[in-house]
């Protein structure tokens, strides 16, 4: 078996990295190279037709890749035309392959694109003289199996995952700035964080607080507000990190438990055409549907709020859509049931706010499921993912719950549908992906995060794994069946 390396100079993609994953053929200058050379078997040309018209994310994948397989493979595009190579805008190459002889990797009589890869990355290894040089980047078991059979090492593709938050010591030089003015320049930040990257516009930064500072200014050191800032856009079209601060207009029934709440809790409170669209990519049991949807509620039913007219929720669907005819009842009817995580949210919500005209005394199980009827006949609409089409959502507090089991093209269209005065939230656990097409990375709630990262009409928050609140019951059972 080759040798185990933390970066393989030669890469040849597995067919199912490129379906997945078809930005690695085109990265830009900030993005770490995946290899010095990716090696491109010429087979996968005929074997990407095949799926360019599919109603699917391969569909859409395939289309992507055959357009920048026909832009890299024109001759003027070439670095060196002669040996059919490309560089990237980042440096790595693309280099397209062929190899005579694949006997040694057919089996019974098949040669699919995958064994063209493997005797590609076999001849490669001859060449060099070095087993350990080259790897298959893979996500596939059957792939990984064969090339480890044959002594090629494997790689997973492990795209950057941007978290949208950060955790930094708050240097004492800038503690007058962020308590006094409650706000940082990004001059500033990058004077005295010279070795972070620079802030993205809508992310987040927790400062662990010196306690001694923390006395002079009279703050406690948890006060989650006091310690966490928004890089937000500032009037010059740069940006500045602000102290959170919508999130101090949550009514006493809403208290966010963990930074990361406090996070998604400050980019939901803020206004539509501030924030229109908040992405949250994060574990079971971290509050993001809770908050998603108590604070839609509260947010379009108080009195003295009124900022959206309704609640808009499209739910999990792993089967995009297929067996809904066959469910009973109406439209509505039939979403519901696949909306159970916006619904127990709902119920914690009437549990958790009580009764309002009753001194906010505790409801009975009766009184709180009236609560929950009246609220869902009122202020929500649930719309299955295939009656989307079409259509412009305004003045709407939108929750597209589960989303990693949504496929980047439905996610794509999806997103489109936000109209004016809308707030569009997109949660999900990348996970736990029931869609057998997808992965953690290759799923449409990661692909949103991943192209709306920095974008100034979005704020991407993921939970820590610390940051799980669930029941202590239900935390043992995940230690101990997780380990």
């Amino acid at each position: 078996m080759a040798e185990r390396r933390e970066f393989h100079p030669d890469i040849v993609p597995a067919l199912d990295t490129l379906i997945g994953n078809p930005d690695i053929l085109d990265p830009d200058s900030g993005t770490k190279k995946k290899a010095e050379t990716l090696h491109i078997p010429m087979q996968y040309i005929d074997r990407v037709r095949e799926f360019r018209h599919e109603m699917s994310s391969r569909g859409e994948a395939a289309t992507k890749i055959l357009s920048l397989f026909s832009r890299i493979l024109e001759t003027p595009h070439y670095t060196d035309a002669a040996n059919k190579t490309f560089t990237c805008k980042n440096g790595m190459v693309i280099k397209f392959e062929t190899v005579s002889d694949i006997s040694e990797f057919s089996t019974n009589g098949r040669t699919g694109a995958n064994t063209h890869a493997l005797a590609i990355a076999k001849a490669i290894q001859k060449q060099l003289g070095d087993p350990g040089a080259v790897a298959i980047m893979t996500g596939d078991n059957y792939m990984s199996s064969k090339a480890l059979a044959n002594g090629i090492d494997i790689v997973r593709i492990n795209p950057d995952v941007y978290t949208g938050r950060r955790s930094l010591i708050l240097p004492e030089d800038l503690s007058d700035n962020w308590f006094v003015n409650q706000r940082i320049t990004a001059d500033e930040f990058a004077e005295f964080f010279p070795n972070e990257k620079p802030l993205l516009l809508n992310e987040f930064v927790e400062f662990t607080i010196d306690p001694v500072a923390a006395e002079v200014y009279s703050v406690h050191p948890d006060n989650m507000p006091v310690r966490i800032g928004r890089f937000e856009p500032n009037e010059d079209g740069t940006g500045i990190l602000r102290r959170i601060h919508y999130v101090d207009e949550l009514p006493g029934y809403i208290q966010p438990r963990t930074p990361g709440q406090c996070m998604l809790a400050e980019a939901l409170m803020a206004p539509a055409k501030e924030i229109p669209i908040v992405i949250c990519p994060s574990e079971f049991g971290t509050g993001k549907t809770y908050l998603a949807t108590s604070i839609g509620d509260y947010l379009v039913t108080d009195e003295k709020r009124r900022d959206y007219d309704r609640i808009f929720v499209v739910p999990r669907d792993a089967e995009l859509g297929k067996e809904i005819g066959f469910l009973p009842g109406d439209e509505t009817e039939k979403t519901i049931a696949k909306a159970m995580p916006i619904l127990d949210s709902l119920y914690n919500y009437y549990r958790n706010k009580g009764d309002r005209k009753k001194g906010n005394c505790a409801m009975t199980a009766q009184d709180i499921k009236a609560k929950v009827d009246l609220a869902i006949r009122d202020h929500f609409e649930f719309v299955s993912i295939i009656n989307m089409g079409g259509r412009s959502i305004s003045d709407s507090w939108i929750i597209y719950d589960e989303a990693q089991d949504m496929e980047r093209f439905q996610v794509n269209q999806l997103m489109k549908r936000i109209g004016e005065g809308s707030k569009m939230i997109i949660t999900g656990d990348p996970h736990q992906v029931f869609n057998k097409h997808m992965d953690y990375h290759s799923n449409g709630l990661m692909y949103a995060a991943t192209k709306m990262a920095g974008s100034p009409y979005a704020a991407v928050i993921t939970m820590l794994e610390n940051e799980i609140t669930r029941s202590e019951a239900a935390r043992e059972v995940a230690r101990c069946l997780d380990t």
